[in-house]
């Protein structure tokens, strides 16, 4: 009787530990959400170009496709086209690498009707080397911009890494940078929808 209690006792503390471990390894995401807004209003939405701010040339556009990709499997709303929306930030003037004033981002969705337009920021992409083994490392903030008055009704800064628990106990290395941008966009946007 007594050895089974410590068996389950044991087996217990390490459930509880196993847990706390894995949860420490997840996406981190800080996120703000007006709560004077109505989101069921945003019915369909523009992705402005992506801001880079990392050595990787492309890495804005490649979180821009997942980003993208992923609003869409939600369902939740409409994503207009994105050639007609370069084409109306160019026309308009509009530099992908500064921010653009309320007035502006009410102009720019009056030309594509849309109700919102998100913008982003990808600050780290590419691979971090610290302690013994390197790791993917994608951090984005993400905001969302309604369309009536230019205000930003939606923000998340989000880190993630290539990292997990069961990758540092079966062994294996760490996940792709496309596995951990995706990781990345979905625990922005599951702060969202």
């Amino acid at each position: 009787m007594r050895n089974s209690r410590h068996a389950a006792l044991g087996t217990t503390l390490l459930l509880v530990v196993l847990c706390t471990m894995w949860a420490g390894c997840g996406p981190r995401a800080s996120q703000y959400i007006r709560e004077d807004v109505d989101f069921s209003f945003i019915r369909r939405v523009a992705v402005f170009p992506f801001y880079n701010l990392t050595q990787d040339t492309f890495a804005a556009q490649r979180v821009q496709s997942i980003f993208v990709t992923e609003i869409l499997k939600t369902g939740q709303v409409e994503v207009a086209d994105r050639g007609e929306t370069l084409s109306i930030v160019a026309s308009m003037k509009l530099p992908p690498d500064r921010v653009i004033s309320p007035e502006q981002v009410m102009e720019l969705g009056k030309q594509l009707q849309v109700d919102g337009i998100f913008f982003a920021t990808v600050e780290e992409y590419g691979t971090e080397r610290s302690a013994r083994d390197p790791a993917q490392v994608v951090t984005c903030v993400y905001q969302l911009h309604e369309t009536q008055t230019g205000r930003m009704i939606w923000s998340s800064q989000t880190r993630t890494d290539g990292t997990s628990l069961m990758r540092k106990l079966f062994g294996g290395g760490t996940a792709g940078i496309y596995q951990v941008a995706r990781a990345n966009v979905r625990a922005a946007l599951e702060t969202l929808f």
